[in-house]
């Protein structure tokens, strides 16, 4: 007896090998996305860290202005404790050493997310990452 083959018999489609194939390939691709969007997350906020310390900056110096001192910059209420404060809460960092105020001169430092160190911003104008560990000295500025 014979079987007759049409090609009419044969059903269009994939077989299921091809899509196992194709979802393990989607798998793979998925796991290396999501390895890399975690460092992406953590330089991300980096990046709001280093941009709120620049804030930081300003709220003291606006204060310095009205009040011809930088002690209280940093006190109970003002713009500077609020972005302090998201550093922490929001962005995942730590401030570094506790910021330093003088009447002259100001320090504040804060530990970044993605490749650790500090972030250092003073009253001369620097903002970078310091090259000591103890990121404000007693000359109150980033070391």
């Amino acid at each position: 007896m014979k079987i007759k083959m049409n090609k009419n018999n044969f059903k269009k489609g994939f077989t299921l090998i091809e899509l196992l194939v194709v979802i393990a390939i989607i798998g793979i691709l998925a796991s290396v996305l999501l390895v890399n969007l975690a460092g992406t997350r953590n330089r991300a906020k980096d990046s709001a860290i280093k941009l709120e310390m620049g804030q930081i900056r300003t709220a003291v110096e606006s204060f310095f202005l009205t009040n011809n001192t930088y002690v209280g910059a940093c006190g109970v209420g003002t713009d500077c404790v609020t972005l302090q404060n998201d550093i922490t809460a929001k962005q995942g960092g730590t401030l570094g050493t506790a910021p330093t105020f003088t009447t002259s001169a100001w320090c504040v430092s804060a530990t970044l997310n993605a490749g650790g160190g500090n972030w250092c911003v003073d009253a001369t104008g620097y903002a970078g990452v310091p090259t000591a560990v103890t990121t404000c000295n007693t000359a109150v500025k980033c070391l």
